[in-house]
């Protein structure tokens, strides 16, 4: 059995140094096969010191993590031998449950370099208001203002006077996102940070109370930003062995329904809004990646392919 991320994880708020000790826990149980290794509550507790400045955590305090918090409000059960050392969880965590255990280990992350390159990427872009763009648009998200801008959309058409409720930011496919509530469309859409020009904040404040949308459920259907992602159409593609990680971390997010084929060859199909980025996306991939299906889409990648070559035939 594997053991699902139902719900999140509770509350840390007035206990994170809790939560982050029974993460630590639960990460420590995993007990990857091969692996024989027993603890118990005093070598846990002797661990988790470590990042303790003050006192020491008890043993006492390891037993009461485990049973109230992952056993009882997790309802994860842990596997142990006949003289109480713990062996394992007693069941597997999905990837989704391990991203969010995980993350307790972000500050052991010294550089993150593909963080600094999107950022550094959206300052060149900004030289003279990147650092004032970003201050801006976060106080104005925590005033509650709307702020108008111009931006540029992905067909090139430039939007002037538009009012919009910012929510957050998020890195994504090697961009900086800007996550806003459009209230007359009543959505929430995402923008390329870079392409927000002539940013003004509004004086009248806002009353609108929403929920924060999750980051996979908005990029369902689609890879880049958008205005309009209901014009959807359902694509399949194939693909060698060679680009299987690659293309498949590509279309993660729009939940493909993946085949394999003879000669180490496979095949996804999967509903998507900007054909026109995936094309992009696949095109530096050559012969190992093919658009089937429908027409319009790969006459695209046709178009584009025959755009490229023209420049190297003059």
């Amino acid at each position: 059995m594997v053991r699902k991320k139902d719900n999140n994880f509770p509350n840390p708020e007035g206990k994170i140094n809790v939560l982050k000790r029974y993460l630590h826990i639960l990460a420590l149980l995993q007990s990857p096969p091969g692996i024989n290794e027993t603890w118990n509550a005093a070598r846990l507790a002797q661990l988790l010191s470590l990042e303790e400045d003050e006192k020491d955590i008890s043993d006492s305090h390891v037993r009461k993590y485990i049973k109230d918090h992952i056993e009882n409000e997790l309802g994860i059960s842990v596997d142990r031998t006949q003289g109480g050392l713990i062996t394992a969880l007693a069941e597997d965590l999905d990837p989704d449950m391990q991203l969010e255990i995980a993350r307790v280990y972000s500050d052991f992350v010294v550089k993150d370099s593909t963080r600094d390159m999107i950022l550094q990427k959206f300052i060149a872009a900004n030289p003279d208001r990147a650092l004032w763009t970003l201050a801006r648009i976060y106080f104005a998200a925590l005033e509650k203002r709307m702020i108008q801008c111009s931006y540029k959309t992905n067909e090139g058409q430039l939007l002037t006077g538009w009012k919009l409720c910012p929510c957050y930011f998020i890195f994504r496919n090697n961009n900086l996102y800007l996550i806003v509530y459009d209230v007359d469309m009543k959505k929430y859409l995402p923008l390329v940070a870079e392409r927000i020009q002539n940013i003004v904040v509004c004086d009248k404040k806002h009353d609108i109370s929403w929920e924060v949308p999750d980051v996979d459920e908005l990029f369902a259907t689609s890879l880049s930003a958008f205005i309009d992602n209901t014009n959807t159409v359902e694509v399949t593609i194939r693909y060698s062995q060679v680009v299987k990680t690659i293309i498949e971390n590509i279309i993660a997010s729009l939940q493909p329904a993946i085949q394999k084929e003879p000669n180490n060859w496979h095949r996804a199909t999967f509903t998507i809004s900007d054909y026109l980025y995936l094309c992009k996306q696949l095109v530096l991939y050559g012969r190992e990646v093919e658009i089937v299906s429908p027409h319009k889409v790969r006459q695209a990648m046709i178009h584009m392919l025959k755009e490229s070559l023209s420049v190297y035939e003059q």
